[in-house]
């Protein structure tokens, strides 16, 4: 049975740490003070999802890919990119497996497939709040929308580890 730490990534940071067919997750989020610049972001996101990796050993870590954004909001971009960096540099230097899982397959798992919004061809996906109604539904306690987001690239990573046989 593998023991998955997931992240949901950004200036608020949420985490779950869960065995396949635990009932209650380990859950949290920290905030990384906003007046770094984005290495001092980094060493603090670094030093953190160390100090989760030791206290749950994991077999797999996962985290939620960055969503594209447009080029006028390249500082959002730079900023995510570099804090998954940061967990898959984290999970390297401890050769754990590292995942990561599409934001789509995340609200999928969570709150089911994009729904039809009336008539029209347009489709909305679950929103933040969706996904933490979801995740309580699930008898877990999140505290907020990143700790229900976590529990989501947790629930797909079982999913991607239970396809490709993982023990």
């Amino acid at each position: 049975m593998a023991r998955v730490l997931a992240f949901d990534c950004s200036s608020r940071t949420g985490w779950a740490s869960f065995a396949n067919g635990s009932a209650h997750p380990a859950l949290g989020s920290f905030d990384l003070p906003s007046g770094m610049d984005y290495g001092a972001r980094n060493l603090e996101m670094i030093g953190r999802v160390r100090v989760l990796i030791d206290r749950f050993k994991p077999d797999v870590v996962a985290f939620e890919a960055p969503i594209f954004l447009p080029r006028d909001k390249w500082h959002t971009r730079r900023l995510l990119t570099g804090l998954v960096n940061m967990v898959e540099l984290a999970a390297a230097e401890r050769g754990l497996r590292c995942i990561e899982v599409d934001p789509s397959m995340v609200k999928t798992v969570m709150c089911g497939p994009r729904r039809r919004i009336g008539r029209s061809r347009k489709f909305k996906a679950a929103s933040k709040e969706d996904m933490v109604i979801a995740a309580v539904n699930m008898g877990w306690h999140v505290a907020d929308d990143h700790q229900a987001d976590a529990c989501g690239v947790a629930v797909a990573t079982f999913g991607h580890l239970n396809r490709v046989g993982w023990r």
